[in-house]
């Protein structure tokens, strides 16, 4: 049997990263280890594409390694059974099963979310106002989501808690835990970690949440996937017709009568879902070899080394736990800061970075993000602040001038 470990074994290649530019970006596409272009490779060459067997041995050796895989991933992030693991698109697909399961079954619901959360949470229900109640906490002085605010929010009937475990555009770690600590027993609380587990180890259970959500692409695999760590009898009550026809085996319509998949898989064997899948999980054996504790430190340097300069409008405060670093510069737009950046051949983001409701409550336009990441260093710290320099210079010499 072809095991995840054995292809490990195999395909030993440099664990290093591609670098044409300086890349503070924990999203883009082209910052992967190049490991995985050979277990890639490997999964859609010598398996798939593999003249010599059939389509039901190819399917029979991808299904092994993929629940392999599931299961290592299980083995990470979860210390008990009665979680599982399921795999969709991205997270804005799990987060509009949810919602649709809500909506099929014509049950009126009560959302409580916070204002830093990713836009999908907050879009989906435009337009069925009949079945769903948004409420939003804001955020206190430092920054994490108003607990007086949450505790008079669950004195009603609320039903569903959808957080963020770090922040899009704050970066720091959420204390999670807290907010899960007061939920009633009847209320399902749903965590997005797509930020925080590139960042930190997560233990899953501790949180007591009913599903824990994460992306691939933040954690340097592939992208068009999304991780679901969901308890099984919050996935049980996801009715099966919502999530397409991966869930469902056969139907029958005169009389209507549906069979389910008897796998808790949301993937078809050599589809790319399938190679992400490996991939992420041969990255995450990898990534909890190395320490991250490097990233804190040069947050900590670049907010101490910005905080100095003039113009510079920092989002937030630097915390321990914080990984990003989001700000503005008088006088010049994101978009103007990330094309000028991109001369000095740094990479950084612009835009609402997927929180268009936490930059206007903070009352902001679009924000300039930095991401620090396994392959950033101080001298990539050291670049990032000599081109920022330059341009708070010219934009200084253009107002004057």
């Amino acid at each position: 049997m072809i095991s995840v470990i054995w292809l490990r074994t195999k395909f030993n290649a440099l664990y290093c990263f591609n670098k044409p530019l300086i890349y503070f970006d924990n999203a883009s596409t082209t910052q992967k280890p190049w490991f995985i272009l050979n277990v890639f490779r490997y999964l859609n060459y010598n398996i798939c594409s593999n003249p010599g067997r059939s389509q039901y041995y190819v399917a029979f050796l991808l299904s092994n390694i993929l629940n392999e895989s599931r299961t290592y991933l299980k083995h990470v992030f979860l210390k008990c059974t009665n979680y599982e693991c399921v795999i969709y698109k991205s997270v804005t697909e799990i987060i509009n099963a949810v919602y649709n399961n809500y909506w099929f079954i014509r049950k009126k619901t009560t959302i409580l979310t916070c204002i830093d959360s990713h836009h999908s949470v907050i879009a989906p229900i435009y337009g069925k106002l009949d079945i769903f109640t948004l409420n939003v906490v804001g955020l206190d002085h430092d920054f994490i989501p108003n607990v007086r605010q949450y505790l008079n929010y669950i004195k009603n009937n609320i039903s569903l808690l959808m957080f963020n475990h770090m922040s899009n555009v704050i970066g720091i770690l959420i204390p999670i835990r807290l907010y899960s600590y007061f939920k009633g027993d009847n209320m399902t609380f749903i965590v997005d970690g797509s930020q925080s587990v590139p960042h930190f180890e997560v233990n899953i259970e501790s949180i007591n949440c009913n599903a824990y959500l994460l992306s691939a692409h933040k954690l340097y695999s592939f992208s068009n996937m999304g991780i679901c760590f969901g308890r099984k009898n919050f996935l049980n009550d996801l009715n099966p017709l919502i999530l397409g026809g991966g869930g469902v085996h056969k139907i029958k319509l005169k009389p209507f009568k549906c069979f389910l998949n008897n796998i808790p898989d949301k993937h078809e064997s050599g589809s790319p879902t399938s190679f992400g899948l490996t991939c992420l999980s041969e990255i995450i054996r990898w990534k909890t070899k190395i320490s991250s504790t490097h990233e804190k430190h040069i947050c900590r340097y670049l907010w101490y080394k910005l905080s100095s300069i003039k113009g510079i409008n920092l989002i937030g405060n630097w915390q321990p736990s914080s990984r990003l670093i989001s700000f503005t510069i008088d006088n010049m737009p994101s978009y103007e800061v990330n094309k000028l950046l991109n001369k000095f051949m740094i990479c950084i983001r612009s835009g609402y970075h997927c929180t268009t409701p936490l930059i206007e409550y903070l009352g902001k336009s679009t924000v300039c993000r930095i991401s620090i990441g396994l392959y950033n260093t101080y001298k990539d710290a050291d670049m990032l602040i000599y081109g920022i320099k330059i341009l708070n210079i010219n934009t200084t010499r253009k107002i004057l001038c």
